[in-house]
């Protein structure tokens, strides 16, 4: 009896664990950040959504040396976890696809910025020192949805105020206003 109550306990412990393990705490991979960087901020929004991780700044633009080193060894361990657990090279793929969407976004902002109704919108903006905010939505990988919106630093009461909806299209390096 003893000879079978020990691996029955063993394997109820090992149960239990794996089970804590699964639900105890999300994987987080750490990232040194530029605050405000639009591109890298939404490029890694729109690639964590593909992962079983999520991304999370813990620097902004100043931060210690020791620091590298500690989001490094952090962010090795879930590579490694990823990596016995059924992903390859997770971290070679998740860079290639981070990479992949930084350049698109970048080409998404650069047929924007070419735009003279956008250029004109944030020269209006910058006259009436209005601040603008804008919403990024990945559509495919040929298409992002803009969504721009503007608000009164002074009169941050009022809230900020839908200015214009359109879409880039990366492939006829075109803008298709929407609203």
């Amino acid at each position: 009896m003893k000879k079978l109550i020990i691996p029955l306990i063993l394997f109820i412990t090992h149960l239990t664990s794996a089970q804590i393990e699964k639900t105890s705490d999300t994987l987080e991979i750490w990232t040194l950040f530029s605050i405000g960087n639009f591109v890298n901020q939404n490029a890694e929004r729109i690639v964590e959504k593909k992962w079983p991780f999520k991304i999370k700044g813990v620097a902004g633009d100043a931060f210690v040396e020791d620091l590298i080193d500690s989001v490094e060894i952090h962010n090795n361990k879930v590579w490694n976890y990823l990596d016995a657990h059924g992903y390859s090279e997770s971290k070679k793929v998740f860079k290639s696809d981070l990479l992949a969407e930084i350049n698109r976004i970048k080409k998404a902002v650069q047929i924007s910025d070419a735009d003279k109704r956008i250029m004109d919108l944030f020269e209006k903006w910058r006259k009436s020192e209005r601040q603008n905010y804008t919403q990024l939505n990945k559509l495919s990988d040929i298409k992002y949805e803009f969504v721009l919106y503007s608000f009164d630093i002074n009169k941050l009461d009022e809230g900020q105020r839908f200015e214009l909806k359109y879409i880039t299209d990366l492939e006829n390096e075109r803008i298709t206003i929407l609203k």
